[in-house]
């Protein structure tokens, strides 16, 4: 299977499980774990135990549920398809950590949503919230060069906890520093989920 086939798969799987629900099928739990060992950090996340069962939480931001594999003591972790095959982990890690600064921003963003028409079409749901002038992306990258750069910034991301899917940094002089510059330099607005995937 592809890269894109095994997360497709991956997604499906997810999608079929209840929240809080478990994998009950064998071939889909046999799936995950094979799966999953492809990854970078697996051995991390099993603390060298085995993975008895697999459940399908909340991953507590944007709404979105992720796997939590579950070790032979009880003990559990998330773990996430999307990022299975990731290039780049160290910056990703940093983009998750300052994404998750702004969360309350855009948290209260999201509560003044009235429907409005794109190309004709109304939109009555939240779909998703944008940043332009500049991308998220764009401004992320130009804040963490003018702070020293991908690996001295790396450095203040926490160890993600056992039970926790939350990537953060853990100096709040760096997150209040970024949410100012991020407020100076982007703004926001709600755009159909389709029109956002295109442009990114």
């Amino acid at each position: 299977m592809t890269q894109k086939e095994i997360k497709d798969k991956c997604k499906c799987i997810l999608g079929s499980i209840p929240n809080n629900g478990y994998v009950e099928k064998y071939e889909d739990f046999k799936f995950l774990l094979e799966a999953f060992a492809l990854c970078p950090y697996y051995e991390m996340k099993t603390k060298g135990q085995k993975i008895v069962r697999i459940q399908k939480r909340s991953s507590g931001s944007y709404n979105t549920s992720c796997f939590f594999l579950i070790r032979e003591d009880g003990t559990m972790t998330d773990i996430s398809y999307s990022k299975m095959f990731r290039r780049n982990p160290v910056l990703d890690d940093l983009l998750s950590a300052l994404r998750y600064a702004i969360d309350p921003i855009i948290s209260d963003y999201r509560k003044s949503f009235v429907p409005f028409e794109y190309e004709g079409v109304l939109f009555d749901n939240i779909d998703d919230v944008d940043h332009y002038n500049l991308k998220f992306k764009e401004l992320a990258s130009v804040w963490i060069e003018a702070n020293g750069g991908v690996e001295h910034l790396s450095t203040f991301i926490n160890k993600t906890d056992d039970n926790s899917s939350v990537t953060c940094l853990v100096d709040e002089m760096l997150v209040a520093d970024f949410i100012q510059f991020h407020n100076r330099n982007t703004h926001l607005r709600f755009l159909p989920r389709k029109v956002n995937q295109k442009l990114h």
